[in-house]
């Protein structure tokens, strides 16, 4: 896969994670519940996302 590729596939990971973490969080905040086990799992998955995303980035940047 082309590094480019790959990170715009993992970008659009962040953003489908970020804003699946985002509308449970509202629907749980509505009904007055904290946190639950979902919620737990998605938070999980962004960070992983983000942290391959970042991975992926410094991959393309060159070292001096």
């Amino acid at each position: 896969m082309k590094p480019l590729h790959e990170i715009e596939e993992i970008h659009a990971e962040v953003n489908h994670y970020r804003d699946s973490v985002a509308l449970l969080r509202a629907r749980l905040y509505r009904r007055g519940i904290g946190t639950n086990q979902r919620l737990q799992e998605l938070e999980r998955r962004l960070e992983s996302a983000r942290l391959r995303l970042r991975t992926a980035r410094a991959r393309l940047t060159p070292t001096p």
